[in-house]
């Protein structure tokens, strides 16, 4: 049986992410995360149905949810991301593009 990865979960940033407020806010973060997956083609079919369902206080991102390309990118680049979370600020997923694109070009 593969091993699974939880790379994140709502209920991790609430009340314990940088100025995160409710858990509503982490959950805004949480659906502009999974749009960035979806619209750089990282999620798998799991992936884009549990999407599909939407983002609640328990939902979570692992490893099945993605493709080959996506945990790749996650297990090296997310929590580098995280680090970089402010709520209070507009969600920046720079590092997460500038690496994407790294991994394309290699």
């Amino acid at each position: 049986m593969a091993k699974i990865t939880v790379y994140d979960k709502v209920s991790w940033h609430y009340p314990e992410g940088k100025n995160c407020q409710s858990i509503e806010v982490a959950k805004v973060h949480f659906v502009a995360v999974m749009k960035w997956l979806k619209e750089n083609n990282l999620l798998s079919d799991d992936g884009k149905e549990i999407f599909g369902i939407g983002v609640d206080a328990d939902f979570s991102i692992t490893s099945p949810m993605l493709n080959e390309k996506g945990n790749d990118v996650l297990k090296k680049h997310y929590s580098n991301w995280l680090k970089t979370v402010d709520y209070s600020k507009k969600i920046d997923l720079k590092i997460l593009d500038d690496e994407l694109r790294k991994y394309k070009n290699s």
